[in-house]
């Protein structure tokens, strides 16, 4: 593994005032695969250091359907940079998500028409080349696997979304955000799990086995306190927060980080990780923070 690039909106022109989103660069030193692309600003930086860094290809996860994970995907795929998409496509599963929702007035035409509709920015990527994450279960390489979320998890939140009549919310998350897709990347003996915008429930019983976690929805608040207290007897373990939002998008302004190693875009820029950010006290982003 050569590293781990968290970009931050920080890198670029207006950035105290523009939303950037999500954009995480994993370069296995064969291999680029890009975890989400938030705005055509981070698809320069990509283009650029694929460039650089001799990659005529990327591997691309889209974690969840909304704009701030998903503005620069098009870019992308216009300089013919992406070989692959992988995110969850739920037009494949209309039927299970019907039975589940259990609702004559529902038919597999409006369901179908939903899905369209709320997951607008994916069923955008209709002709690109796309792979549903429970169809392709392989690794994407040798450091990097989909791992969450569950797929009964997943039909049951989806469903709750289309159904309405319980409101569009789980476990304190949109339906969309719940389910963002977990990536587990290999940091030679080390590991990070990458979590999007997910739920605490969807990763509770896997976020132990990580050395390192980017905590949910930009750091928000609530689920960062649950991971801290699941890891508890886990001293050295290492939190990334990719925030550009402060409070206003889930956001990390009132996260109480004492006693914890949490790096942070918004406060400290592009943060680079690699197998030395697990051997010392600091994590390399440019320059060396503090613990």
């Amino acid at each position: 593994m050569k590293e781990i690039l968290i970009l931050s909106s920080k890198s670029y022109e207006n950035s105290s005032t523009t939303n950037y989103g999500d954009c995480i660069l994993i370069n296995t030193g064969t291999e680029l695969v890009i975890y989400d692309c938030g705005h055509e600003a981070h698809a320069d930086f990509v283009i650029n250091y694929m460039s650089q860094n001799g990659f005529d290809k990327a591997k691309l996860i889209l974690s969840h359907n909304d704009s701030d994970h998903f503005d620069g995907i098009p870019k992308l795929l216009n300089e013919d940079k992406i070989s692959v998409i992988r995110t969850t496509l739920l037009l494949k599963y209309k039927d299970r998500i019907l039975e589940e929702i259990d609702d004559k007035r529902k038919s597999r035409n409006s369901v179908a028409q939903q899905i369209l509709d709320l997951y607008d920015n994916i069923a955008q990527l209709s002709g690109a080349p796309l792979e549903d994450i429970y169809e392709h279960p392989e690794d994407l390489c040798d450091e990097v696997s989909i791992v969450g979320p569950d797929f009964d998890y997943m039909i049951q939140t989806v469903a709750k979304r289309l159904d309405g009549r319980e409101g569009d919310t789980v476990d304190g998350e949109t339906a969309v955000n719940a389910t963002s897709i977990q990536v587990r990347v290999k940091i030679g003996t080390h590991t990070l799990l990458l979590c999007g915008d997910c739920s605490y429930p969807a990763i509770e019983n896997i976020v132990h086995d990580y050395d390192a976690v980017q905590l949910p929805h930009h750091g928000k608040c609530k689920q960062a306190e649950k991971i801290f207290e699941k890891k508890s007897d886990q001293a050295y373990s290492v939190y990334i927060v990719s925030d550009n939002t402060g409070n206003t998008n889930g956001g990390s302004d009132n996260l109480i980080t004492t006693g914890h190693r949490v790096y942070n875009t918004k406060k400290d820029g592009n943060i680079t990780v690699n197998n030395s950010t697990f051997t010392g006290s600091t994590v390399k982003t440019g320059r060396v923070l503090g613990i």
